[in-house]
């Protein structure tokens, strides 16, 4: 799988909660990074974000996925604390700007919340204690694709419970 370096480090100390400021303005650099790239080849982008030894932020290699999948590596010596993936190019088709079913059942079973960019540059955080995903922050916060069109899959929700997920995929 090809790789993306990543040079970011947030030096503040960081809180335990979960979506502190130095956590979110850490995600958002590193979807600056990948956003781009991703729309351009219409892929997904992931990997794992962690505090190091000195409680800074810290990011795993980004691995290069598929146009709807990522598997994103697990390091031996690092304890994450979220994945975090790209949902690629718009695409008319695709339910794109909102987490999945799989999203939030991949993070909870690697006992790690997650963090998703969408294209139409919403940030979206998951929350596998409650089974909750949540918008941080709405369209166009973060990069966007050019080709998006709000509105084009409908009403998009602040959040979704993991049972209202169910229900939107079912449709």
């Amino acid at each position: 799988m090809k790789h993306i370096a990543i040079s970011l480090l947030i030096l503040a100390p960081s809180a335990a909660l979960a979506q502190d400021s130095a956590e979110i303005r850490f995600v958002k650099g590193v979807f600056a990074q990948i956003q781009p790239v991703s729309f351009a080849e219409n892929r997904e982008y992931c990997g794992y974000i962690g505090l190091d030894e000195n409680d800074r932020w810290v990011a795993t290699p980004i691995v290069r996925g598929k146009r709807d999948e990522c598997t994103p590596e697990w390091p031996e010596d690092f304890g994450p604390i979220a994945s975090f993936h790209t949902h690629a190019g718009f695409d008319r088709e695709a339910f794109s700007e909102v987490p999945s079913v799989t999203d939030i059942e991949s993070d909870e079973d690697e006992g790690v919340d997650g963090w998703i960019a969408t294209p139409g540059g919403r940030l979206w955080f998951i929350d596998t204690t409650d089974m909750v995903v949540s918008q941080i922050c709405g369209i166009g916060c973060i990069d966007q694709d050019p080709k998006f069109t709000e509105g084009a899959q409908g009403v998009v929700e602040i959040s979704y419970t993991y049972e209202e997920l169910l229900a939107l995929e079912a449709q």
